[in-house]
């Protein structure tokens, strides 16, 4: 079943989406998140995991997964990134948030080109 193989990538989405509309308030108030665009780093972190996340699954399926996994993730990051400020009052859409989630991704898809893709530990993402 082509779900099963995806069951990874869609437990990140969840946490990911999780993460992005939430409430302000409700975020943790800890001493390092006050760093200055520490929010960025995390939605670099997101997308970087998500995009690797969706790569595995795609190669199973012998597609062009160097092309699917960044243009999917962009997709999402592009969608969640637009609908932020729909679905929650206190957050907002941000165009550096975007950036951060396209950096990550780009990071991810060159990650797994020249690191990953051939080699036997693949299977552990």
């Amino acid at each position: 079943m082509i779900l099963r193989i995806f069951i990874k990538p869609l437990i990140w989405l969840a946490i990911i989406c999780y993460g992005l509309f939430v409430p302000a308030n409700d975020l943790p108030k800890k001493p390092f998140l006050s760093i200055p665009h520490f929010d960025k780093l995390v939605h670099f972190g997101l997308f970087f995991m998500f995009c690797l996340l969706l790569f595995v699954p795609f190669k199973k399926l012998k597609t062009k997964y160097l092309f699917y996994a960044p243009a999917i993730s962009l997709l999402f990051a592009a969608i969640l990134e637009g609908t932020q400020h729909m679905i929650s009052a206190s957050r907002s859409s941000n165009l550096y948030d975007f950036i951060a989630n396209s950096a990550g991704i780009f990071a991810a898809a060159f990650f797994f080109y020249f690191f990953v893709s051939g080699r036997k530990w693949e299977k552990y993402f």
